[in-house]
């Protein structure tokens, strides 16, 4: 969005705090005019709907910089450039906030806008995940036997659960947490590697 006129920045970042504060239900477009300091008018020249708002968030963005390529493959462990790495595609949705990442999971449901399609560079960084679960298996830092491409389809469906179970308890506990807690147990990390050791599932179910 770095492009973007400055008009249409302002009135898609009052919007968004807006629909952080409020739902995107209960957040009109006179509130959102309001708070932008234009007219209806202005509002429809730049979108089309109030839907149109939230377009930036439909794609998970997967490119990796020099920056993020540095800082992960010069972690200590496969555990960790593999966590990094999930950590840096996850991010994008957590970071959006609760309110805004329900948003888009009532978008795909009710029609499929692609946040969850495997694109190509998807694929590439799914098949790079792949090589290190089984670089840390072979390193002894994750002891689970299992095949490495059905630990990376479990890791993922434990993403989309503990993101759903976040939205849906409206973030009342740390989703980093969590995902760090299932990685590890998926995964079954060695105890050098662990640290979620004393993580208690009662901070997201009451059991």
């Amino acid at each position: 969005m770095g492009n973007e006129n400055a008009t249409k920045k302002r009135i898609r970042d009052e919007a968004l705090k807006l629909i952080n504060e409020k739902g995107f239900e209960n957040v009109t477009l006179s509130d959102i005019c309001e708070a932008s300091g234009i007219n209806k008018h202005t509002f429809y020249y730049y979108f089309k709907a109030k839907d149109e708002l939230l377009k930036q968030f439909y794609n998970i963005p997967c490119h990796l910089d020099a920056f993020d390529l540095s800082n992960i493959f010069t972690s200590d462990s496969f555990v960790e450039q593999l966590w990094l790495l999930r950590k840096k595609i996850i991010g994008f949705l957590t970071g959006s906030g609760v309110t805004i990442t329900k948003q888009l999971l009532i978008k795909n449901l009710s029609s499929d806008v692609g946040t969850f399609t495997l694109s190509e560079e998807r694929k590439r960084l799914m098949a790079l995940q792949k090589t290190l679960i089984e670089k840390g298996q072979a390193s002894g830092e994750i002891l689970s036997k299992t095949g490495s491409d059905v630990l990376l389809v479990l890791l993922n469906q434990s993403m989309y659960s503990a993101i759903f179970t976040w939205c849906v308890k409206n973030g009342s506990f740390d989703i980093w947490d969590f995902m760090r807690f299932m990685f590890e147990k998926i995964l079954q990390v060695s105890e050098e590697h662990c640290k979620m050791r004393d993580f208690s599932l009662h901070e997201v179910w009451k059991v």
